[in-house]
Order: C-alpha cells, then sequence, then structure tokens
C-alpha cells in the first residue's frame, strides 16, 4: 500500500447495523493480511470507564484524565474539547486501514447502511460514497446498492476501492 492507512466510513442511521458490519468485516481483512484498526464516533458524552474500576475511581474522584497499562494493551481517557478522528489516525500509523464508524458528514470515503426497519433513504454526505448496503430491493436515486448481508461482496468492494485509488 503506497498511502497509508486508507481510511473508511461506515456510516447510517443509529442502531442501522454499523458495529455488526464492521465486526464482519474486520476478519476479512486481516485474514488477507492487512493490519486493521478502528475509529468510533459517538454524537453524546460516553461512559468510557466501568463503575468500580480503579481508573473510573480516579475521574469521579475529580482527575482530567487517567491511563491504564499491561504489557500488550492500554486505555486513556481523558477530558478534551474539540477532539475529532485526526487525533485518533494519528494512534494508528502502522495500520493498513482505519474503519471509522460512523462520519455521515464527512468526505472520507464511505459506504452507508440502509435497512429495512431503520431507515429507506440514504443521509450521509454524498462526497466519496461508494455505495449503499442494503437488505431492500431499492432506493430512491442513482447509488450503487449492495446487499448488505453479502460480507464476501463488501469486502470486495472495499478492496476494489483500495486498488483504484493506489491502497
Amino acid at each position: 500500500m503506497t498511502n497509508k492507512p486508507f481510511l473508511i466510513a461506515i456510516c447510517g442511521c443509529k442502531n442501522s447495523g454499523k458495529t455488526t458490519l464492521i465486526t464482519q468485516i474486520i476478519p476479512k481483512f486481516c485474514n488477507k493480511g492487512y493490519k486493521v484498526a478502528t475509529i468510533k464516533h459517538d454524537g453524546h458524552d460516553f461512559q468510557g470507564d466501568e463503575a468500580g474500576t480503579d481508573t473510573y475511581k480516579h475521574k469521579k474522584a475529580g482527575a482530567f484524565g487517567t491511563a491504564i497499562f499491561s504489557n500488550n494493551r492500554f486505555m486513556i481517557i481523558k477530558e478534551e474539547k474539540s477532539v475529532d478522528e485526526t487525533f485518533f489516525i494519528k494512534m494508528f500509523p502502522e495500520a493498513d486501514i482505519i474503519f471509522l464508524e460512523g462520519f455521515k458528514s464527512s468526505n472520507y470515503p464511505k459506504l452507508e447502511i440502509v435497512r429495512k426497519g431503520n431507515s429507506n433513504r440514504p443521509v450521509c454526505n454524498e462526497k466519496n460514497l461508494i455505495g449503499i448496503l442494503s437488505d431492500l430491493n431499492a432506493i430512491d436515486g442513482n447509488y450503487n446498492l449492495i446487499d448488505l448481508n453479502n460480507i464476501d461482496l463488501i469486502t470486495e468492494k472495499i478492496l476494489d476501492y483500495m486498488n483504484k485509488y493506489g491502497y
């Protein structure tokens, strides 16, 4: 890959299945030898630590940040204003591909999930929209419609896009 890492957003309405899809795609890329990372955007404040843990207690006591690490992993929780995905992209320089969960308004290459009972049309910024992943037979508009349940085809479409643009 020449331009590393490749960034692609998996977006859609809330509860459309973004996390499920990403967890199905990751092993496909890992099995092909890619080093994969993920970055998730949450539009709301979230609880990044579990009640009762030491780091939770440290934050609850007033620490603006806390970190925990072992020989093989670490986690940092820090209060910081105006953080965006570019901060976290720098955390994974060794990645071949980074799946961005969310980012429907971004200009990143993206696939949007449009699922029965959840949404019936795309809501994302269509700049760099690779395709719509759906279990619907048709969607109004001129979109590259891809079967949401065909993980191999979705993986192939992403790889085709990466190859087309020199990744």
